[in-house]
């Protein structure tokens, strides 16, 4: 694990990033306790329609293949750390907000389709929230170009109708990737907007202004 350690170099200070261990520790207890595809977590639309709400979690965090699993959970790993060094409230909000996103693109948008597994969707939400805070903080180019290679991969993949990525035992779904980029997208402009309104809440009242990362300390 000490290779996803997080860094606070503002404060001198190492922290391990236990949500995103949290996770992945998840993740791998259920691939490891449950196996492929288990029918009781999988996003089943008519166990759902039924009662079986858990799936529209559950359905996220299970896997049809081994291949399909090592890849989600590594990409998990990574990106979760770079989430996680932006603060967990972020982290948390993004999480939530690629669920619904991906849940309601399954539900409405996708009505013929009837199982789903796998944390792709979850985690395009998770990697546009993270690009949209390095480039916040650095200013650096290869922020944009990722982001640009990101939406290029998308439209190829809807195009083509199948992962450029991985092949996966169950046929992918790329539709659920553009919802979880867009579900990213919101979360980034729910939070400037917020940053907008606290930023004038502040300076009409004349305190001191504070950077958003000093939030990271109270955490």
């Amino acid at each position: 694990m000490s290779a996803l350690t997080q860094i606070r170099s503002s404060h001198g200070s190492v922290e391990l990033p236990w949500l995103t261990g949290l996770a992945v520790a998840l993740a791998i207890l259920l691939w490891a306790g449950f196996g492929p595809a288990p029918a009781a977590l999988v996003f089943d639309r008519a166990a759902i329609a039924s009662g079986e709400v858990w799936r529209l979690l559950t359905g996220h965090l299970v896997h049809s293949d081994a291949g399909h699993a090592l890849w989600d959970i590594g990409a998990l790993a990574i990106i979760g750390w770079l989430m996680e060094a932006q603060g967990r409230r972020r982290m948390l909000l993004a999480a939530l907000v690629g669920v619904v996103a991906v849940d309601v693109c399954l539900w409405w948008a996708m009505p013929g389709l009837e199982f789903y597994c796998g944390l792709s969707g979850l985690l395009n939400t998770l990697f546009v929230v993270a690009l949209a805070g390095l480039w916040k903080a650095h200013r650096h180019p290869v922020f944009p170009l990722a982001a640009l290679v990101l939406g290029v991969k998308l439209v190829a993949e809807i195009v083509a109708g199948q992962s450029l990525v991985v092949s996966t035992a169950w046929p992918s779904v790329p539709l659920t990737h553009l919802a979880g980029s867009l579900g990213g997208l919101c979360c980034w402009a729910m939070a400037a907007t917020w940053n907008r309104r606290r930023r004038r809440d502040v300076e009409g009242r004349g305190l001191p202004s504070f950077h958003e990362n000093d939030e990271k300390a109270v955490e």
